[in-house]
């Protein structure tokens, strides 16, 4: 198979394990908002975010882990990749280990001192906290086993596992509001499910193991993923809470019923990180071969990658900025239409321009890099916090929402520029910074376009989706013709057609 249609190929099963529990999102969260209540769910929207964080709390061992099997299996040596997968086990098990017990720790403190929790609330949050706390091992594992599966190119099995993980994180919760309303209850049977994806996880790896000899850990393999770890490792620790900063400071100093009107949106719009991450992980190992191998190439294919990604993610922007409100409405009544249709609309554009700067961030990290993108993390987050606490004192959610968006722009320009001059040039470079500035105009133009609709209709909603249905034809006429090149149209053709007949 060609390095293209491997990527069409994992990119396909990337998409389908991602966007095929999305509907089940929508339909549980109201479901989850009417059974709990704003406030609790508000907690079980920090206990998300929990599991999110402790999902990556592997120190950069997971990336590293899918570096070395694919090297390995490159060089034809696919006995060695057992012992990689023992060493790399021992070590996520470690790191699982001293995640739980933190969490545990803290977790009196969380519930009394940092969540505004009304007094009835504090014994249901702190025992949620414990049940979170159990399940870190098994998150952390999962990551390991996972990044095996990817570095032998099963993202199949991966995705195949990863569905019904999605569905059942929400699914879950809902079932549970049949046997009562209370948080522990609900998040263990979260936790429950976390361990039965790990044990998935661990023998679907077993299954698709090369033969070789994995009864003995091998010193070497634990220093190279340990090394090549190294500066991923503060990555790993300071991208999440960049992550999950706005919704602790909501509970702390706003409230924790204001973190359900922030959350809501959040994770229906943060759910098009999908887009990125589905295109970048099947990318991830042709960026670092090309990084060895020809790294002007590596320039072209970042300026592709871009391009497919503003094709598939402005559309969805675009009807989110011009109908945020409609949709809240129709979903969730008029409460959260007030409270979370602004916050939805400026997570909407700073989420656009993060999914844009994930392709020179996996560029800088596949060229063994990752140390200049650790910098600019370590650097954004106190000052990221101090505007997020401010704005949230000040403007409530909606302030929160416009500093998150402001940080995407600012952490975009200067992941760009650091890729600019550290990729190498290749001769296409100059022609295609001409014209760079003409695109980026004119989809300025189409964003701001259907950011002012709710403005200029605002209650006329007929009229509003007519505009909009015209904006998008528009959109997708021009994206066709002038955003995708020859190439780039055939390869988007065989993206779809590979979702399309994987669905039928």
């Amino acid at each position: 198979m060609s390095r293209a249609a491997l990527v069409v190929r994992n990119t396909t099963w990337n998409l389908l394990g991602a966007l095929l529990p999305v509907p089940v999102a929508l339909l549980c969260i109201p479901l989850l908002i009417g059974g709990l209540g704003v406030e609790r769910f508000g907690v079980l929207g920090v206990a998300w975010m929990l599991l999110g964080y402790f999902g990556m709390f592997d120190f950069g061992l997971a990336q590293s882990t899918t570096r070395f099997v694919s090297a390995r299996v490159a060089a034809g040596v696919q006995g060695e990749v057992r012992a990689l997968a023992l060493a790399s086990t021992i070590l996520h098990a470690a790191l699982g280990g001293i995640g739980g017990v933190l969490l545990a720790l803290l977790a009196p403190w969380l519930a009394a001192s940092v969540f505004n929790l009304p007094p009835q609330l504090l014994g249901e949050t702190r025992t949620a906290l414990y049940w979170l706390a159990a399940s870190i091992p098994a998150i952390v594992l999962t990551a390991a086993w996972r990044g095996v599966l990817e570095g032998l190119q099963r993202f199949d099995i991966v995705n195949l596992i990863r569905i019904p993980a999605g569905i059942v994180n929400y699914a879950g919760p809902v079932i549970a509001l049949y046997f009562g309303s209370g948080l522990p209850l609900v998040v263990a049977v979260i936790v429950v499910a976390r361990f039965v994806v790990m044990s998935a996880y661990g023998l679907a790896c077993r299954a698709a193991m090369p033969g070789g000899d994995g009864s003995r850990v091998r010193r070497a393999d634990l220093v190279a993923l340990v090394s090549y770890g190294g500066w991923l490792t503060a990555t790993n620790l300071v991208n999440p809470l960049i992550i999950a900063a706005d919704r602790f400071i909501i509970a702390a100093s706003v409230s924790v019923a204001a973190v359900a009107f922030y959350v809501t949106p959040y994770e229906i719009i943060t759910k098009a990180w999908i887009l990125s991450a589905s295109l970048l992980a099947a990318l991830f190992p042709v960026f670092s071969g090309m990084a060895a191998t020809d790294p002007g190439a590596l320039r072209t294919a970042c300026r592709s990658a871009v391009v497919y990604l503003l094709a598939m993610a402005v559309p969805l922007i675009v009807v989110l900025l011009a109908s945020a409100d409609l949709l809240l409405a129709w979903w969730l009544g008029p409460e959260f239409r007030d409270g979370s249709a602004g916050v939805a609309r400026l997570l909407a554009l700073g989420i656009l321009v993060n999914i844009v700067a994930q392709v020179p961030l996996t560029a800088l990290n596949a060229m063994g890099r990752a140390g200049v993108t650790t910098v600019i993390a370590v650097l954004e987050l106190p000052l990221y916090v101090a505007a997020i606490w401010y704005a949230a004192a000040r403007y409530g959610i909606t302030g929160v929402a416009a500093v998150w968006a402001l940080r995407a722009v600012l952490d975009a320009v200067v992941l760009f520029s650091a890729a600019h001059l550290l990729v190498p040039a290749d001769a296409a470079a100059g022609g295609a910074r001409r014209f760079r500035w003409g695109l980026a105009l004119t989809l300025g133009g189409f964003l701001a376009a259907a950011w002012w609709l709710p403005y200029g209709l605002p209650k006329d909603a007929a009229a509003r989706l007519g505009m909009l249905a015209l904006l998008l034809a528009a959109l997708l006429a021009w994206e066709w013709r002038v955003l995708l090149g020859r190439d780039d149209r055939a390869h988007f053709k065989a993206l779809c057609s590979r979702l399309l007949t994987s669905q039928a």
